[in-house]
């Protein structure tokens, strides 16, 4: 399959209704796609009910099932993520530790 922007901007846009339905604020996070790969970066930031409710193991449960859900998408090659605060080491979500303690630290001085 040949690959071009339109098939590019329909995977984004893909993407970000299941990050949205998933109660995932898309505005703290940078989507990009080409000829089917995407990348996501920034904060991993949850609206709703969830934005209290998530604890470590909660987060890589959830991660975990959303890779599974977004690489099920049409067209969609590959997903590369660039979390703040977690990183996919394997199949499996590990949490950093550093960056989680300097992104609370930032936030504690914005305060």
């Amino acid at each position: 399959m040949e690959f071009d922007r339109k098939i590019d901007w329909q995977i984004n846009n893909n993407v970000k209704i299941e990050l949205v339905k998933r109660w995932i604020n898309v505005q703290k996070l940078r989507i990009t796609s080409a000829k089917g790969n995407v990348e996501i970066k920034g904060d991993l930031e949850f609206t709703g009910k969830f934005a209290s409710d998530m604890d470590g193991a909660s987060v890589q449960s959830f991660l975990k099932s959303l890779d599974l859900v977004l690489k099920g998408l049409p067209n969609l090659r590959s997903v590369k993520w660039q979390l703040t605060g977690w990183q996919k080491v394997g199949a499996r979500w590990v949490p950093n530790i550093q960056q989680q303690k300097q992104r609370e630290k930032e936030q504690g001085e914005q305060k």
